[in-house]
Order: structure tokens, then sequence, then C-alpha cells
């Protein structure tokens, strides 16, 4: 993410259905799910940290997501 989007200056552009898929990525990867709050944070929907293996396993999911949707993300601060 950018400076813009962790100084929670807006929010990313990450539409609820890529959302949606993205989260049924990550919770078929092995290893721990991210928490609930995790993903709330990320989407702007609640404020916090995130630790940064939880960070990288949402942001890897979502870039999957991208790739599988032919879609992509934007960024609405720029």
């Amino acid at each position: 993410m950018c400076a813009a989007c962790e100084a929670g200056e807006r929010q990313a552009g990450i539409s609820p259905a890529l959302a949606a898929y993205a989260r049924r990525i990550e919770a078929a990867l092995p290893g721990a799910s991210v928490p609930e709050l995790s993903w709330e944070i990320l989407l702007g929907r609640q404020g916090g940290a995130v630790p940064w293996a939880e960070t990288q396993r949402m942001m890897a999911s979502l870039d999957q997501a991208v790739q599988t949707v032919g879609g992509r993300l934007r960024c609405d601060a720029a």
C-alpha cells in the first residue's frame, strides 16, 4: 500500500466483491487465517494496526484475486 492508504487519508479502492473473493482465497491458504478485524482494518472499516505477516497474507490474496478475475486494484488517493 502507498502512504495515503497507510495514513488513513483515503480508503483503498477495493470493491466488496473483490474483497470477498480475496477473503475466500486467503481462508484456503495453509496456516492460520487472518482475523476478521485485520480485514476490517485493511478495508478501512476499522482503525488500528495489522501485523506485517497478516498484511502480506491479505495483499497476496488480493493480488491473486485480481489476477484471477482480470480486474485491478485502484487507488482513490492517487
